[in-house]
């Protein structure tokens, strides 16, 4: 009987326990002709020449220390002596073209900021160095969050801006072709949980950020190495600036959303969005797509939605950050036990809305079925494509109604910018995030609680000097210093890129 495999549980980069593989089938061939190059051992050197025969003749080696310190000198001692080692300085492109490449499989798993840039530099070693363009990568497809905006932003900026698929594996053949100088990932789009895109645009010379435009701890949820760190970050929520720096974020910014000037262009009303005329408009999801899938598995506690309901009911704001204090959730990554903060968070800005729609008189919602169950007997309007109609309905409506979901403690919606910019009057509940903004224009178009709506309307709902200067006097700042213009200006600040010259 052959003896069982030796398989040791090791710590990994992240914290978790991670148990390695062996035998044959736990290393990748990442292909190369010569002598072999492994790029780890695994937890049984002594087997690789038995496993890999051309490694008898010798073979060179790259081991990360620290995990040949965990393995203990046991695993030192069971390395052949006919095993060249070698340090990750000594490879250089061309002994990755002259070597046969192994690659032990869970490297990326264990210890991804010492493999990845390892790995990354074997890839590129394949590649021919096009020169650098003043051009953007934009992760994405048609149905991209944000891209239509940002590349006519970029454009303005004199970069070109381009979609590129967001699978990282097309990451190799595009590099082939061109560098940009920015790689723009919208909530993490095209970067992998190891970070093995990251890495290989890192070594490629290209600099990489993310924008994350929802809760960026529901996007790292996803994320499983600390490249992430790394990259040049952006939040729509300042809230979330501490948290992340204390889990080590090197350089992340305030970004909030912004007015795209171009959303606002004329255009015809669709005709079932007629009759608009003296009433209060929402438009928005009943929820976000897919929410039972992302949040499989978490729960919210009944005393605590309670607690919620009646801290709604008086203008309070029980958020994402109330409910991880709450819940006591002390770790917000690695890991997806955030998301049961964030399930409160989001079933309490559910309430918040239904709340608040119930009291907004003359009420319009622009949505989908699932609101006829939340809002029984709504004037409810079937979806209408975001750049074909909704500028003109919103224009149309007496006013517009934001209702801030309690996922961002202080995050500003998208409605914030597109109705005053389409040349419609917004009326919204009291956010943090509208601090960016002076009292001046916030204060008479906010509430604090659902019963402050009527009031409020009756107050703009029809036309009147005050509400025509406000709402010149909010066009104005927002097309001064909100629009996706501004906001790439300050993109290209962070990633000390310069505006190309003419």
């Amino acid at each position: 009987m052959p003896p069982r495999p030796h398989r040791p549980c090791l710590t990994a980069e992240t914290g978790r326990s991670l148990t390695l593989d062996s035998g044959s089938d736990a290393f990748d061939v990442l292909g190369g002709e010569g002598p072999p190059l492994f790029l780890g051992l695994g937890p049984e050197p002594a087997a690789l020449s038995l496993w890999f025969p051309e490694a008898a003749a010798g073979a060179e080696f790259v081991e990360r220390p620290e995990t040949e310190a965990a393995l203990g000198p046991g695993f030192t001692a069971a390395i052949p002596g006919n095993f060249h080692r070698l340090t990750p300085g000594e490879l250089a492109p061309e002994r990755f073209r002259t070597r046969r490449v192994l690659a032990f499989r869970q490297n990326m798993r264990l210890a991804p900021s010492f493999w990845g840039p390892i790995l990354a530099r074997r890839g590129l070693a394949l590649l021919a160095p096009p020169q650098a363009r003043p051009v953007v990568w934009l992760p994405g497809d048609e149905h991209g969050l944000l891209l239509r905006e940002l590349e006519a932003a970029f454009a303005v900026q004199g970069l070109t801006a381009r979609r590129v698929p967001a699978d990282p594996a097309a990451l190799p053949g595009l590099l082939r072709e061109e560098r940009p100088l920015l790689f723009f990932s919208v909530n993490f789009r095209g970067l992998d949980a190891h970070g093995e895109a990251f890495h290989l645009l890192d070594q490629a010379g290209v600099r990489v950020a993310a924008w994350c435009v929802d809760n960026p701890f529901h996007v790292l949820s996803a994320i499983k190495a600390r490249f992430w760190t790394r990259l040049r970050l952006f939040v729509t929520d300042r809230w979330f600036l501490e948290p992340l720096r204390r889990l080590g974020a090197e350089r992340v910014e305030h970004l909030p959303l912004a007015l795209d000037p171009a959303f606002a262009a004329p255009g015809p009303l669709p005709k079932h969005l007629s009759s608009l005329a003296g009433r209060l408009l929402f438009a928005g999801r009943s929820a976000f797509p897919d929410k039972a899938g992302f949040f499989a598995g978490a729960r919210v506690p009944d005393d605590l939605m309670a607690e919620a309901r009646e801290m709604l009911a008086v203008g309070r704001r029980p958020h994402f950050g109330w409910w991880l204090e709450r819940l006591g959730v002390t770790a917000c990554w690695p890991g997806s036990e955030v998301r049961r903060a964030g399930l409160g968070a989001d079933e309490s800005g559910k309430a918040w809305r239904v709340l608040c729609l119930h009291r907004a008189p003359e009420l319009t919602v622009i949505g989908d079925e699932g609101w006829r169950d939340l809002l029984p007997g709504a004037d409810l309007r079937p979806p209408v494509d975001y750049y074909g109609g909704l500028a003109a309905a919103y224009r149309e409506a007496a006013c517009g109604l934001n209702v801030t979901n309690m996922v961002l403690p202080g995050g500003l919606t998208q409605r914030h910018f597109d109705v005053w910019g389409a040349g419609g009057f917004l009326l919204t509940d009291a956010n943090p995030g509208l601090d960016i903004f002076s009292a001046d224009l916030t204060r008479p178009v906010t509430f604090q609680q659902a019963e402050d709506i009527p009031e409020l309307f009756k107050r703009f709902a029809d036309d009147s000097p005050e509400k025509r200067d406000l709402a010149r006097a909010w066009r104005n700042e927002l097309l001064t210093r909100h629009t996706y213009g501004h906001r790439v200006a300050q993109i290209l600040a962070a990633a000390d890129l310069e505006r190309p010259r003419p």
